[in-house]
């Protein structure tokens, strides 16, 4: 079996009804019972590991005394393991409790496992970990941000409750966060609330913190990431006026103030019930590019990420393993290959990450007043960024349809502006790419065919115009 058939196998079994399996063997013995289940997000990151998030509902029946997540049988290793759940019985009027659940392909130590209470799963496709957030293998960040509802322990954190949650009011004593956030602003200050917004398990996550102090209330951001990158985020998030201010608050959390504006997702979504809130016209597709004209030449020195186009094969086993129709990815990989230029212009400044949600603008959409999640800007093609911005934009109507109605135009007039300085094939390839590597994220079926369903029609179209 080579790699990314394993890979693939994995994929599957995280995805499919054996998951249940998983979840509810890496419960039971501990006196708790599974009683529900939901696949949140799937990561699959090509090249390296792959990563599912679960929502779990669990309770821990009458006269069974909760104890500790079991080592799986037929693990590898026999090194008894301690975690990090603790239930109090309840009763058949009491509702589940939840919890965030994270079952990945990493490779673990047996010290790793045991610190962070993890469980490890093998089977003739391969080994698994599961664990519960917050505690994570490389983000120890995670246990300082959420210490009001999640305090270290030995084996790692108390159960949580779930994120969104935290009124100042509840917070008893100044917690290690807070402490921390009172030094990098200066001033005494306390946590309000607290709302998870982004989880990938073993990268990075991101928090919208309100804070209150003698002057009033501020929003920052906390971006919780591998230490060992923070010295080079700090870097990357100097590289643009735009990209709002950053402090490093220890244990790879940074501190990120809000961006002023409105996000361009935000900007184009016009329900019903806030249509007299929203642009009564889409910007001009030049707004958005000015904003790339910001970043600066020291973005060169950076280290380069790597477009989804130089990942085709990793990306095509993950779509696979999503349920995408193989004959369907053979194809589009072939004419992605077909697109492409070797070297579609200069090594630029590029943001890496270019969409639609880290792109703020004025409330008139008539200039950017913010860039956000600089953690990929360094040197690459203009191209790659104006596909991932064109593929995005693609995809959001699969999330709401009627919200987004504006939105198909608004990418057509996008796309025409990019073909001024970008070779149609080659854009259309690098935008098939993009469409591809989002497909494992998709939701369902639905969103997935979409995914593949606008990867095609753009190498169809930009290879119909290559033969006439």
């Amino acid at each position: 079996m080579d790699g990314h058939q394993a890979r693939g196998d994995l994929l599957g079994v995280l995805c499919g009804p054996e998951a249940e399996t998983l979840l509810r063997q890496a419960l039971e013995s501990s006196g708790v019972v599974l009683s529900g289940w939901a696949l949140e997000q799937v990561y699959a990151r090509p090249g390296a590991e792959v990563s599912a998030r679960y929502r779990v509902q669990c309770t821990a029946p009458l006269g069974s005394p909760p104890g500790p997540l079991p080592r799986q049988t037929g693990a590898a290793e026999p090194t008894g393991l301690t975690a990090t759940i603790e239930l109090t019985a309840t009763n058949d009027n009491t509702p589940p409790t939840e919890l965030t659940m994270v079952a990945s392909t990493v490779t673990l130590t047996p010290e790793q496992r045991a610190l962070m209470g993890a469980v490890r799963a093998d089977s003739s496709q391969g080994t698994v970990h599961l664990w519960v957030h917050p505690v994570d293998p490389e983000l120890p960040g995670l246990l300082v941000v959420e210490q009001p509802t999640h305090s270290p322990a030995a084996g790692g954190a108390e159960l949580p409750g779930e994120t969104e949650r935290l009124e100042g009011s509840e917070l008893l004593g100044s917690t290690e966060l807070e402490s921390r956030l009172s030094r990098l602003l200066g001033e005494p200050c306390r946590l309000q609330s607290l709302q998870l917004l982004v989880l990938r398990p073993l990268r990075r996550a991101v928090y919208r913190a309100v804070v209150a102090s003698a002057r009033g209330q501020r929003v920052v951001y906390l971006k919780v990431v591998r230490p060992s990158r923070t010295a080079q985020l700090l870097a990357r998030h100097g590289c643009s006026p735009l990209i709002p201010a950053v402090a490093d608050a220890g244990d790879g959390i940074l501190v990120i103030d809000q961006a002023p504006g409105l996000a361009l997702t935000s900007l184009l979504y016009r329900p019903a019930a806030q249509a007299d809130l929203q642009l009564t016209v889409p910007p001009d597709p030049e707004v958005l590019i000015s904003a790339l004209e910001t970043l600066r030449p020291e973005s060169l020195e950076m280290p380069p990420r790597v477009p989804p186009v130089q990942r085709l094969d990793a990306l095509a086993a993950s779509a696979l393993a999503a349920g995408a129709d193989p004959d369907r990815v053979a194809r589009l990989r072939i004419r992605i290959a077909a697109g492409l230029r070797e070297r579609p212009g200069p090594v630029v400044p590029t943001h890496g990450d270019f969409h639609p949600a880290n792109l703020f603008l004025d409330v008139e959409a008539h200039r950017p007043s913010g860039l956000i999640d600089a953690d990929t800007v360094g040197p690459g093609y203009r191209a790659d960024d104006l596909a991932t911005m064109l593929g995005h934009l693609l995809v959001l109507p699969s999330f709401d349809a009627h919200g987004y109605a504006a939105v198909p135009e608004f990418a057509r007039r996008f796309h025409s502006r990019c073909l001024i300085e970008t070779e149609a094939a080659d854009l259309g390839a690098r935008t098939a790419a993009v469409l591809l590597s989002l497909l494992p994220g998709a939701s369902g079926p639905d969103q997935r065919e979409h995914h593949l369903g606008c990867a095609e029609q753009l190498v169809r179209q930009t290879g119909a115009r290559a033969q006439s």
